[in-house]
């Protein structure tokens, strides 16, 4: 078999995962008959008004809801990483491709143009001007036209340590994507760093990134490049240690493996973290959901007041003890559901992403 006949097995056999996926999507939906004289006849073509055929069965598509919940968390590290038109600009690039997403685990998503982007970006987000562009060196006065100002946005994007945006030169000139692959480590490192500077403070964090960065380094190259002193490096080394966030390579000069002709090498081994994150963080919401149960056990009395028919038709026949009660049931029952719903989110970048 030749590369060309080859080539055309492989696009006939993505021509047929595309229509069976499509065909899932739209399988037990059927047009709703309407009266082709009608005046809502047009209105109708074009909203594709559909109903739904009652001998089909129909289960959530926990795929989709997945990649929606990660695409809206992608937006939204753009836009406290960068500013708000970024996040609008890489909200474009997975709107555009929305419907070719098919799977969680996909490296990158569908290409698209600067000039694509152009035309789904509202004319209020490129009216901000919230980017610096270089002058005009003809027209030094003439402001940078919609596509300057996506272009621009655009490199601000690839160039981003971050990782945003992607060159897709292989599916064509000028066409880029978001990175899928490069958020997928930046983000879970950042919860990562961040839970660390919470813990350990920023000294003991900043090793951690270096150690991330270059690789495995003994400990005087650790201490010249945090520049801390060496006493501080090492108790902070055995700190973390300790709780397994770094672990030590020995390597031996010699076969007989002494202990001063070895190199002790510090490392951070980042997928056993991010599993011990993970399990934490589920110990955490198991801990937050007891805390819940007990709060409203010791609240049994008030809980069998509001369910009276007659108190929950009128909350005014509670009394001001009962009432002041309920508001700090309610306050406390926030916080914990606020903090539940801020550990998922973590939980689906550390599992799901």
């Amino acid at each position: 078999m030749t590369a060309k006949d080859m080539a055309a097995v492989k696009a006939a056999a993505q021509a047929q995962v595309d229509a069976e996926y499509t065909l899932s999507e739209t399988l037990g939906m059927k047009r709703k008959a309407v009266d082709p004289m009608g005046a809502a006849y047009k209105r109708a073509a074009v909203d594709a008004e559909v109903e739904i055929d009652e001998s089909y069965f129909f289960a959530i598509n926990y795929e989709k809801y997945n990649m929606t919940f990660r695409n809206n968390a992608i937006v939204e590290y753009a836009t406290e990483r960068i500013n708000r038109s970024a996040g609008d600009i890489v909200k474009a690039f997975l709107d555009f491709g929305r419907d070719k997403m098919k799977r969680l685990d996909e490296e990158e998503s569908p290409s698209a143009s600067p000039i694509h982007i152009g035309n789904i970006i509202p004319s209020e987000v490129l009216a901000r001007h919230d980017i610096a562009l270089p002058p005009d060196p003809v027209e030094p006065n003439r402001r940078p036209s919609p596509q300057e100002i996506v272009k621009a946005y655009i490199m601000l994007l690839r160039t981003d340590q971050a990782g945003f945006i992607r060159n897709a030169d292989e599916r064509g000139a000028n066409q880029y994507a978001v990175n899928f692959a490069k958020l997928r480590d930046t983000m879970k490192r950042r919860i990562f760093e961040g839970l660390l500077r919470e813990k350990y403070g920023v000294a003991t964090c900043r090793l951690v990134r270096i150690l991330l960065d270059k690789g495995k380094l003994d400990e005087g190259q650790l201490t010249k490049l945090a520049m801390l002193p060496a006493k501080e490096t090492r108790e902070k080394l055995g700190l973390l240690n300790q709780a397994g966030v770094v672990e030590i390579q020995e390597i031996p000069k010699t076969a007989d493996r002494a202990p001063g002709r070895t190199f002790y090498l510090w490392y951070v081994p980042l997928d056993k973290c991010y599993h011990e994150l993970l399990v934490e963080t589920y110990r955490a919401i198991g801990n937050l959901q007891q805390r819940k149960r007990e709060e409203l056990k010791i609240r049994n009395r008030l809980l069998d007041k509001l369910n009276r028919e007659d108190v929950m038709n009128d909350m005014s026949l509670l009394g001001p003890a009962d009432q002041e009660e309920l508001k700090l049931m309610e306050k406390v029952l926030l916080r914990i559901e606020t903090s539940k719903k801020r550990l998922d989110e973590m939980i689906m970048i550390l599992r799901d992403f």
